[in-house]
Parts: C-alpha cells; structure tokens; sequence
C-alpha cells in the first residue's frame, strides 16, 4: 500500500475544508462590521456570499469524510472508524501533521458555528430594529 498517497489526499482534503472554513470566518467578520453600520444593501450581498461559502464547506467536509472512508477501506478498517485510528494506521512521522490538520479543522467548525449564531443576533438586533414598522 502507497501510504504517501493516502497522507496527501488526507492532507489536501483537509487543507481545502481549511481554506474554506476561514473563507467564511472573514466573510462573518466583514458581515458583523456591515450589521454595526447597518448596511442592509451591503448585508445582503454578503448574506449571498455567505450561503455559497457555506455550500463550499459542505462540498468540502464531504471530500474528506470520503478521503476517511477511502483510507479506512485501504487500511482494511471500518468506513465509520474515528480520525484518531486512522491516525495511528499512518507511519509515526505523519502524526503531528495530521493531528493539527483535524484540531484545526475542529476548532475552525466550533469557530465558525459560534460567528453564525452570534451574527444571527446581531441581524435579528441591527436589522430588525431599523426596520420600519407595519
């Protein structure tokens, strides 16, 4: 088995969730500053951007929970079995990287998650409230 294949597959696929993922986070940043001036016609093109950044990620966490179950197969585990193991199935070398690619990969989900419901708010607080009443 080609293990040098399985690591950059691994490893491209993790790194396009990355690029992803902090796509979003600077286009959460630049909606939060457009929500304090409240914008709305600049909020709406980012709410956009927004959605297709996020079809982007799904895309992407797709790739590489599918490059997971492709190096599970090739390493004769279970589709379904955690990062962690098919970590370990790699040479000793390839750890560290692997490791910091998935702890990233979490800490920008957990990020990116708290940015949307705190936008959200921010939305629900700048737009509404400048909206006129009925």
């Amino acid at each position: 088995m080609n293990t040098k294949v399985e690591w950059d597959q691994l490893v491209d696929a993790l790194r396009d969730e990355l690029q992803e993922k902090g796509g979003l986070i600077r286009l959460l940043n630049q909606q939060t500053e457009t929500l304090y001036r409240s914008d709305v016609a600049e909020n709406e093109r980012l709410e956009e951007q927004i959605r297709v950044q996020l079809r982007l990620i799904s895309r992407c966490t797709q790739g590489r929970e599918l490059a997971l179950r492709q190096t599970a197969t090739r390493f004769e585990l279970n589709e379904d079995v955690q990062s962690s193991e098919i970590i370990r199935s790699f040479p000793e070398y390839v750890h560290p990287l692997l490791e910091a690619l998935f702890s990233e990969v979490d800490r920008l989900s957990n990020r990116m998650q708290e940015r949307l419901r705190q936008n959200q708010g921010l939305k629900e607080r700048f737009l509404f409230e400048t909206s006129p009443t009925v």
